[in-house]
Formats: C-alpha cells, sequence, structure tokens
C-alpha cells in the first residue's frame, strides 16, 4: 500500500467543522531512529523521496527521534554520525535525541538535542541501561514476552516526548520493521489500536514502509549500502541477549573482540548476576563466558575481564529468597482475582483422578452450591497433584566490602565458622550455602557470596510490617533477620508513582556543554 494511502486504525466522529474554517493541518511524521539498517533504509527513503511517502517536499513535517540507553555500540554511533546526520542537516530535518532522566519513572524524560542541524549521537543520557543492571545486579529480562528494558529505555521514553510534543493532536509514527517482522509489526499495531481506543482518540498511526515495500533484511542492508556506500552494521545494546537474533553469533563475537573494553564490562555484568543468582546468565543458563571460552580468537575479551574483575572493588552479599506457592487455575476460577480463604486445591493441583471422582461440590468461599466446582478434602494421596509455584522474593545485602582476594577469603572463613556448605554451580563462582532450598512451596535459600561491590541493598517492603519480607522469612524459616551484619542499614526507597504526564525537560545549555566534552574527548 503506498504511504498516501495508509489508512487509519479506526474511525472515531469528528465534531463538524464551519465551511469557512481554514484546512486541517497535516500530521507530523515521527521515525523511531534506532540507528541501524532498517530505520536507515527509511530514512533514506524519506530523504530522496519526500511526497512518495505521504511528507512535504521540504520535510518539515518530518521529526527524527533517537532514544538513548547508553550501550550502543560505538562504531554503530560512529556510522551515523559520518553518514547519516550530514544528510540530515543538509535538508535541516528536525532531529530529536531523549533519554531517560532516571531511574524513576518520575524523573522524566531528558530531551539531549533538538536541532535541525545533528552533529552526533549522543553516547550516553543522565541514565544509562548498564547503570540499572548494574545496581540491581542482574542482566535484561522478558517479563510476559516483553523486553522489560526496551519499554523502560525506548519506548516508555518515545511515548512521553510524544504526549509531551503533540498533546491531542494525531501524528504518524513510523518504525524500521523489515517484511520478515510481520508477526512484530502486527504485536506494535494492535497495542496502539488498544491505546486509541482506551483513550477515546487516534493518538497515533503506526506506519511500516519495509514492510508495505516488501523489503527483507538482504533488501535493505543492501539498498543501505548502495545510498551510503559503506555496509551497516546491527544497532543493539552490548548486553542484549538477543545478540543471537540481532546478529550471528560469529558477527557479535568480532565485535566484542574489537572492542573488549565493552566485552569485559558485559562479563562483569554477568558475573554479578550469576553470583547473585546461578541461573541468571546472559543466556538464561547458558553463558556469555561460556561462549567465549569455546574460540581462543576471544581470549583478548576474557583476559581483559579478568584483570578488570581483579581491579574491581568486591562485597559480600548475603542473598535470602523465599519461594512462596502460587495460585492454580481452579483457585483463579472460583475464587476470581483474590483469594481471601484458601483451599488445598488453591495451591496445589488436582490429578485427574480427582477431577473424575469429584467432579461437582460448593464453593465454600459463598456457601453456594456451584455446579463444577472443586469438592474435595484433599486427604486422599491421589488427589494432589504438583503445588504451583508463586513468585520468589530476594533480598539482597551487603556485609562485607574489599578486594576480590579478601573477600573470597573471608567468604571461605566465614562459612566454615558458621558451618556452611560452600559449593559452585555452573559457572565456578563459589557460595557459602547455610539454607538450602526445600522440597514444595513455600521454601527458602540462603547463602554468602563474593562479587563486584555496587549492588544495592534490596529486599520488599511494606506499610505493614508483617507483608514485608523479614515477617515473611521468619514465618517460612523461623530465623530472624541476616546472618551476618549488613554494612549500612537498608533504605526504603518509596515508589512515587505518577499522576499526571510524564515530566520532560531539556538538558541545560552548561549539562550540555558537558555532555560534548565527553564525546569529544572519547
Amino acid at each position: 500500500m503506498p504511504a498516501t494511502a495508509q489508512a487509519t486504525l479506526f474511525t472515531l466522529p469528528d465534531p463538524s467543522v464551519p465551511a469557512s474554517a481554514p484546512a486541517r493541518r497535516k500530521r507530523p511524521t515521527v521515525l523511531s531512529y534506532g540507528l541501524g539498517a532498517d530505520s536507515t533504509a527509511i530514512l533514506l527513503k524519506f530523504l530522496a523521496d519526500p511526497e512518495e511517502y505521504g511528507l512535504e517536499p521540504d520535510l518539515s513535517d518530518l521529526i527524527v527521534v533517537h532514544a538513548v540507553t547508553g550501550d550502543e555500540w560505538p562504531d554503530s554511533i560512529s556510522y551515523v554520525d559520518r553518514l547519516v546526520l550530514p544528510l540530515l542537516a543538509a535538508r535541516r530535518v528536525r532531529t530529536v535525541q531523549i533519554a531517560r532522566g532516571g531511574r524513576r519513572d518520575a524523573d522524566g524524560v531528558v530531551i539531549l538535542s533538538d536541532t535541525r542541524t545533528p552533529g552526533y549521537i549522543r553516547p550516553r543520557g543522565p541514565w544509562q541501561l548498564s547503570t540499572e543492571l548494574r545496581v540491581a545486579g542482574t542482566v535484561p529480562q522478558m517479563a510476559r514476552g516483553r523486553r522489560t528494558c526496551s519499554i523502560r529505555f525506548k519506548g516508555w521514553c518515545l511515548d512521553a516526548w510524544a504526549a509531551y510534543e503533540f498533546g491531542t493532536t494525531t501524528f504518524r509514527r513510523v518504525i524500521g520493521y523489515h517484511a520478515g517482522e510481520q508477526p512484530r509489526a502486527d504485536k506494535d499495531t494492535e497495542i496502539q489500536q488498544q491505546l486509541n481506543r482506551d483513550a477515546g482518540r487516534v493518538i497515533c498511526e503506526p506506519y511500516y514502509p519495509l514492510i508495505d515495500e516488501g523489503m527483507g533484511r538482504a533488501e535493505v542492508e543492501a539498498y543501505v549500502f548502495g545510498r551510503l556506500g559503506e555496509k551497516i552494521k546491527k544497532s543493539y545494546c552490548a548486553q542484549c541477549p538477543f545478540s543471537g537474533v540481532c546478529a550471528s553469533r560469529d558477527r557479535h563475537e568480532e565485535r566484542l573482540r574489537d572492542h573488549p573494553e565493552i566485552g569485559s564490562a558485559v562479563l562483569m555484568l554477568e558475573y554479578t548476576s550469576q553470583a547473585l543468582n546461578e541461573k541468571v546468565a546472559l543466556y538464561g543458563e547458558r553463558s556469555l563466558y561460556q561462549q567465549l571460552t569455546e574460540d581462543a580468537r576471544n581470549d583478548v575479551v576474557l583476559t581483559r575481564f579478568e584483570d578488570a574483575l581483579d581491579a574491581a572493588p568486591f562485597a559480600l552479599y548475603e542473598v535470602r529468597r523465599l519461594y512462596l506457592p502460587g495460585r492454580t487455575k481452579d483457585c483463579r476460577t472460583w475464587h476470581g482475582e483474590r483469594c481471601t480463604r484458601p483451599r488445598w486445591w488453591c495451591r496445589t493441583k488436582r490429578s485427574t483422578a480427582c477431577r473424575r471422582a469429584h467432579r461437582t461440590g460448593f464453593e465454600l468461599v459463598t456457601g453456594e452450591r456451584v455446579e463444577g466446582a472443586p469438592w474435595c478434602e484433599g486427604e486422599a494421596p491421589a488427589c494432589r497433584g504438583e503445588q504451583v509455584k508463586g513468585p520468589a522474593w530476594r533480598s539482597v545485602r551487603t556485609v562485607w566490602e574489599g578486594s576480590r582476594f579478601d573477600a573470597e577469603m573471608t567468604l571461605l572463613r566465614w562459612g566454615r565458622e558458621s558451618g556452611a556448605r560452600v559449593r559452585s554451580g555452573k559457572s565456578m563462582i563459589k557460595r557459602a550455602y547455610y539454607l538450602e532450598t526445600g522440597d514444595g512451596y513455600p521454601s527458602a535459600s540462603a547463602y554468602l557470596v563474593a562479587a563486584p561491590a555496587g549492588v544495592e541493598d534490596k529486599q520488599r517492603t511494606a506499610k505493614n510490617p508483617e507483608a514485608g519480607f523479614e515477617a515473611k522469612w521468619t514465618q517460612v524459616t523461623g530465623l530472624v533477620g541476616t546472618r551476618w551484619e549488613p554494612v549500612r542499614p537498608l533504605v526504603v526507597r518509596e515508589r512515587e508513582r505518577l499522576t499526571g504526564p510524564v515530566p520532560v525537560r531539556r538538558l541545560t545549555p552548561e549539562k550540555a556543554r558537558c555532555a560534548s566534552a565527553v564525546v569529544l574527548t572519547a
């Protein structure tokens, strides 16, 4: 479908307009620019023939917006600085760079640059993705099928900026999905349709030019190469766990070898994450470190990492976990969103034999007989199936700080003195367990581990102390508090909830000059 024929998602009633009213202004077009081949190809097409894609000949209705995560590859930034931005500056295309203002949503979005003569891509903003991961002691993860890092550092920023920029004016949002990514585009459109319905108006109209033109990844790369004369690499964060999707393993590892300091930093994030949770490596339970050791060419990255690990300040963390029971399908069906008087089948699945023998009964919460509701005392072992795993609560407390060597020696000494069992997993990181995970739920585990310093002390808190981690810990284990004294009190950070629009602010001239200095000396 030609760009000029792009249809709205759905029709909303328009107020009547007097015949003498001026013509309605054409809707602006926003290109979400990720620095990669797909969005670069779209940008080049817009520059070459604006009117074919429904743009003004002078491109005055086009805004190119880049969300800065702080962890983009230097060669991607260099490519855009040298070959793309001069084209935008020559045509005076408005180019905006934005970033998260801080960890909290209340810190808002910062506009790092808003100009028609862009000179360079900002490498970082006030709050980097890697900083957030380092403080949390983890690596990027999926939540309910969605990439949380992309949502927090890209999608959320872009939506907040658009609300600030356009208010109630409808705009067209261009995303660089190629022809092989139709399912992603369909999902994106579905989400936007729901947002539009919830708002009662068309907030924006998604538009995917590459899909409309049937251009796959190979055609996109060939097009960019033909226009700019230099091959473009995939754009993604250095610590992205989906690097196998973003680039082949060989290309990704080659990139790490070209930038060993970045490879070392990514391995440091992964090491800390695995120290706190053995199962959370960069690729699930398979680690990047493990993968790099399979090719001798990666020794330059591994050596850089080991040297950095030896030089880094270390800490001993006491990690406690609670594994709580979850709710069964039966419980959700018969008790709704909240279960105030749980039965045994609320936490444990009923066996097939139980379902056959006890098909009907009454709902015990209301006292009303309901056909098909579970009815069984659960006394027969054959009726009880598996327990359902619920949420896992984690407490991380820093109990010692010093060098790596001293941290590992202290770990062994404290573990021996307390009778803890010292053992290692696949990562070969030593942990001193003084409480092992039991069978069933609820259960708990606790251990001491050495890892790079900087992970924030954190555990679940609540206004009602009986609903917090410590109360639940004592209830499940019979233990009170940590085994070793934390080096600092736990800081309880209240979650500031936004009741209005996300704050959007511009970088002050002084901070802009500082950011420029960082770029020039990098």
